[in-house]
């Protein structure tokens, strides 16, 4: 099973795992992280988190935000360190329900659905 972290500005990671685990019920292996306005020097927090994380999972899938900001830069140092973590930017509801129920994919191919996934979940009417 992979691991999933969620990270975002402030609290809105915290909100979305809330909302997934009330439609899909309680989850194990998936864990949050926010980052306040303003944070600095956490790098190594953060490895320890997802280093945490990776002794109970073969694999971490990172759920981002936006590109840039600074919880992408704290977990891109991690994934660019470490094969066994990926991630993918642009977090919203209907991508960590994607990313929860598909878990026995490989990190690889679950990154490479979410990508497809989440453009198809953006529509205009």
């Amino acid at each position: 099973m992979i691991g999933i972290i969620i990270t975002t500005h402030d609290h809105l990671a915290d909100s979305l795992l809330k909302t997934a685990e009330a439609i899909l019920g309680e989850q194990s292996c998936v864990e949050t992280l926010n980052i306040e306005p303003g944070t600095i020097g956490r790098q190594e927090e953060i490895e320890h988190f997802a280093n945490d994380l990776l002794t109970k999972v073969d694999e971490v899938v990172w759920l981002v935000d936006m590109f840039g900001g600074t919880p992408f830069r704290y977990a891109s140092y991690c994934v660019i360190n470490d094969s066994r973590q990926s991630l993918v930017t642009g977090v919203n509801l209907p991508m960590v329900l994607q990313a929860l129920v598909n878990r026995e994919l490989s990190a690889s191919e679950l990154t490479e659905q979410l990508t497809v996934e989440a453009k198809q979940t953006i529509r205009r009417m």
